[in-house]
């Protein structure tokens, strides 16, 4: 898996190369900025009703009356630290709800952007087909409420044992490995659905590599701390370089 986590992490670096090549960075201007009003926006609320939710609890349940009572230091500094904890998995939840919407709402964009790639790659004049547009943009958005609902089964839990001291803190790492593996696995279908490979054959082939969603997810989160650039950058990039890495990295299934 390491491996193949490499293999996406390097795919973005050809991505890069491949948008200068072929002029594609005009595609992603638009878009891109629309992407990081929403990033920027969202975020911002969520930040805020994620604290305000976590101080409700605190106070509604009596635990910070409790923990004043108490004076202790070092329950304190549990209390803090699962606090901080619980605030930053319901960020990353938030985030994987903001991550659906874009990737159903740019689904149209997204499927265009990929059949012209294609066109390019196999070095054929670029002809819109409607119906294979309209059955990317389907399975593109079928897709992804299969993965929230799926994504949101593995979260739940994740959220309550991140409360537990200690054990609760390392819960952010799960959180974040299931939010790059299910972000890559939706740019990867894109590809997988032009090599006529059935939602099960792409799940196969996702579940046998899963370094490639995981990497491929990781660079898309990683790119969101460079401020503007990399917001606008990020999906676009993150499509390419999935394209790219379903034609290195082949499979029987």
């Amino acid at each position: 898996m390491l491996k193949e986590i490499i293999l996406a992490i390097r795919a973005y670096f050809r991505a890069h190369r491949f948008i200068l090549q072929h002029q594609l960075w005009k595609w992603m201007i638009i878009p891109g900025i629309v992407y990081a009003y929403l990033f920027v926006v969202g975020m911002n609320y969520f930040s805020q009703s994620s604290s305000f939710f976590i101080e409700s609890i605190i106070l509604k349940t009596g635990l910070k009356s409790w923990v004043d009572a108490l004076n202790n230091d070092l329950i304190g500094f549990f209390i803090t630290m699962g606090s901080f904890w619980l605030w930053f998995t319901l960020l990353l939840f938030y985030f994987a709800l903001f991550k659906y919407l874009f990737l159903m709402l740019f689904a149209p964009f997204f499927a265009y952007l990929h059949l012209r790639i294609d066109a390019i790659q196999n070095n054929t004049p670029f002809v819109f087909k409607g119906a294979t547009y309209r059955k990317l943009i389907t399975r593109a958005l079928l897709l992804n409420v299969t993965n929230l609902l799926w994504q949101t089964v593995y979260l739940i839990p994740i959220v309550i044992i991140c409360t537990l001291p200690i054990i609760g803190w390392f819960t952010p790492i799960f959180t974040i490995l299931i939010e790059c593996y299910f972000l890559g696995a939706a740019m990867l279908d894109y590809s997988l659905a032009t090599e006529n490979k059935n939602k099960v054959a792409a799940a196969t082939y996702i579940n046998n590599h899963k370094g490639l969603p995981i990497g491929n997810g990781l660079i898309f989160y990683l790119l969101h701390f460079i401020p503007i650039i990399g917001w606008i950058t990020a999906p676009f990039y993150s499509l390419i370089a999935a394209q790219l890495n379903t034609l290195e990295v082949k499979d029987n299934t």
